[in-house]
């Protein structure tokens, strides 16, 4: 790969990856506030569905983690660095 096209990507999966952080926090804001508030089945549903939405978060995360690593190192392999 070209380094334009590495460095270019890194600078994609780093805004990204902010992204899933500002999410992860804005939807476990919204699951702790709703949580907390005396509630019903429907309240303790969206709740659920907010678990899920952070877990899948999550892994978006851990995976845009991942790639920027990878591309660090070719980066490095490749002596721009």
């Amino acid at each position: 790969m070209e380094k334009d096209y590495i460095t270019e990507r890194l600078k994609f999966l780093i805004e990204f990856f902010k992204l899933c952080w500002l999410s992860i926090f804005a939807v476990g804001g919204g699951m702790v506030s709703m949580f907390v508030v005396q509630g019903n089945p429907y309240r303790y549903s969206l709740v659920s569905a907010g678990g899920i939405v952070m877990l899948a978060l999550l892994a978006l995360l851990w995976h845009n983690h991942r790639k920027m690593q990878r591309l660090w190192a070719e980066l490095r392999k490749g002596g721009a660095l």
